[in-house]
């Protein structure tokens, strides 16, 4: 039920629901848990395309992957793995995913602007400026043990520098796949005082183009793709698989509202602003 709620949560997150004159909340969960086992017999694809997007429903993603499968059936198309492989993009745009060469570019600007790795190289630099301050000191030790701890000293701090290092690496690998937003300019796709954010293009976020896409197909092992096969055959499929998943979302939402909606009316007050 948990994720149930989450997903209605999510989907009207700019939105909040009010509660009738006495105070009660008007819509439980049981009420939203049975709305969208409704949708999801009647709109299965389209239920499974908001799980994926709002919830991240790793099963519902491969039902639509499945069902991608399917829509090549119909199409006339010479190179299906590059279709099937696109099919796959789609799915990661429509879900707000960056490609695998945006997800190098967030964690590279998550290891360099965010708070953590901010910190992180304080501490790193803190520790570089000792070991310069220890190393001058080493062939001045008038005895062997003074030099072996001088020494171990330094390998400490060393060893400080490289798990913090590793410490930011992951950090900042962990970052790149929960969020596509740009880390540098925290989504407002601008710089206090310096105009357009040159890291995300002013956009805020890291949403796939058509280069992008294309980059990615090489990337992912498929090899390059001339212009005539990406332009009469390839990118017309993408967008339409594209458009469709916007589509059958759309048309589910609308039907999810409606359900709700009714709900609503037979509960006496219910509504949203």
């Amino acid at each position: 039920m948990s994720r149930a709620i989450e997903l209605f949560a999510r989907m009207h997150e700019v939105r909040s629901v009010t509660a009738d004159e006495r105070g009660r909340q008007t819509l439980t969960g049981d009420v939203i848990l049975a709305v969208l086992g409704k949708v999801q017999h009647k709109m299965p694809l389209g239920m499974d395309l908001l799980m994926a997007k709002y919830v991240h429903d790793a099963p519902a993603a491969n039902r639509i992957i499945d069902v991608m499968a399917t829509w090549l059936n119909d199409e006339s198309l010479k190179r299906k793995d590059l279709a099937i492989a696109l099919s796959c993009v789609a799915l990661d745009v429509f879900c707000d995913k960056p490609v695998a060469s945006q997800k190098r570019q967030l964690a590279a600007l998550w290891r360099k602007y965010s708070d953590q790795a901010k910190r992180s190289n304080r501490l790193i630099r803190r520790w570089q400026v000792k070991i310069k301050q220890l190393q001058p000191n080493i062939d001045s030790c008038e005895t062997q043990t003074a030099e072996e701890r001088l020494l171990s000293a330094i390998y400490e701090l060393e060893a400080l520098i490289i798990k913090e290092r590793r410490r930011i690496d992951e950090y900042a690998q962990s970052q790149s796949l929960k969020s596509s937003t740009c880390p540098r300019c925290n989504g407002t796709g601008s710089i206090l005082n310096t105009g357009e954010c040159p890291s995300c293009n002013g956009r805020g976020l890291f949403v796939p183009s058509v280069d992008n896409i294309r980059q990615h197909l090489r990337h992912i092992g498929l090899g390059r793709v001339s212009d005539k096969l990406w332009d009469s055959e390839l990118k017309p499929w993408f967008e339409k698989c594209l458009g469709r998943m916007y589509v059958e979302s759309g048309d589910t939402t609308q039907i999810l509202s409606n359900f709700l909606y009714n709900e609503s009316d037979l509960d006496n007050g219910l509504c949203f602003i």
